[in-house]
């Protein structure tokens, strides 16, 4: 079993995972999760473009983001090496 820990310090299962998308409100990738009727956003990486840019360096796209973190999701779950992934960690461009 794969948990994705959020920028709240709360953990996502995979499987109940219904779509990873970039909301605009709060400026970071959520994790939506479905609950019946119910659907509810976790935060799970909030993107540093601007340390990015400050630093020289260009930031990555949201497309580039979106899909490191579908296929570190995908090995993680082939593997079972790694039970929680904290994209905040991982994705520190």
């Amino acid at each position: 079993m794969v948990w994705v820990k959020s920028i709240e310090n709360n953990y996502v299962n995979v499987d109940t995972i219904i779509s990873i998308t970039f909301d605009a409100k709060c400026n970071a990738f959520v994790a939506v999760v479905g609950h019946r009727d119910v659907r509810l956003q976790h935060k799970i990486y909030q993107h540093k473009a601007l340390g990015s840019f400050l630093q020289g360096n260009s930031p990555r796209g949201d497309d580039e983001i979106l899909e490191d973190m579908i296929l570190m999701i995908e090995d993680a779950k082939k593997s079972g090496d790694c039970p929680i992934i904290d994209f905040m960690k991982l994705l520190n461009y």
